[in-house]
């Protein structure tokens, strides 16, 4: 009988782990889904950050390189109310959101980096090199200081026990990202409890046709 007990707790631990780290669907494969706070939803469907997630394939949030917009791509607009700057990429920041910005949250730049005490941008926003926050490579490609940049970021054992800015998971080897890669088996430091750092998935077509938001 104690045998059976101790089974039946090892295959709930066992199923109580695998909720945890559960993978976040989003895309075309979930009727347009978005990821929370400008994370990424890859080619595959699942949100996150790292390559795995912004590069090829890249559906929405903070893709590297930016997606086409505007006049320059249909008429299609950003999603998560990105900026379609006056060149059609989708963004955040002045070189999107100011002068010549077609559609999206069209607006001025907030500071932040070294250049502002350390401040970190909102929603997994990128700051730049210059301290400024935003989207796009001008911001989330070289000398990217915080947010999500392009290139991982080096943190836990292998860096000499750094740890990721945001928040951010430190896999097991050593890159700083969000998603069951990173947060997932091994994860050293950070939202190693991934199922918690991208709770609200938006629904796309809600949002868009001014409907309300539906949470999950």
């Amino acid at each position: 009988m104690k045998a059976a007990l101790l089974l039946a707790a090892l295959a709930l631990a066992g199923y109580a782990g695998a909720v945890a780290h559960a993978r976040e669907e989003c895309g075309w494969q979930t009727g347009g889904m978005l990821c929370p706070n400008n994370v990424c939803c890859s080619q595959y469907g699942y949100c996150g950050l790292g390559k795995g997630y912004c590069g090829e394939g890249c559906q929405s949030g903070a893709c590297c390189p930016n997606r086409k917009c505007g006049s320059e791509a249909g008429g299609a607009t950003c999603d998560a109310n990105q900026c379609c700057s006056q060149f059609g990429y989708c963004g955040f920041g002045e070189e999107f959101c100011g002068e010549g910005c077609q559609s999206g949250a069209c607006r001025e730049d907030r500071r932040c980096g070294d250049q502002a005490g350390g401040e970190l941008c909102p929603d997994n926003l990128c700051c730049s090199e210059h301290g400024y926050c935003g989207l796009g490579l001008e911001y989330c490609a070289d000398g990217c200081q915080s947010g999500a940049c392009c290139e991982h970021g080096r943190c836990g054992w292998q860096a000499g026990g750094e740890e990721c800015t945001n928040n951010y998971c430190c896999s097991q080897e050593g890159y700083c990202g969000l998603g069951g890669d990173f947060c997932g088996t091994g994860c050293q430091s950070g939202a190693c409890s991934y199922g918690a750092a991208t709770q609200g998935i938006v629904n796309q077509t809600a949002a868009n046709s001014g409907g309300e938001a539906i949470a999950h």
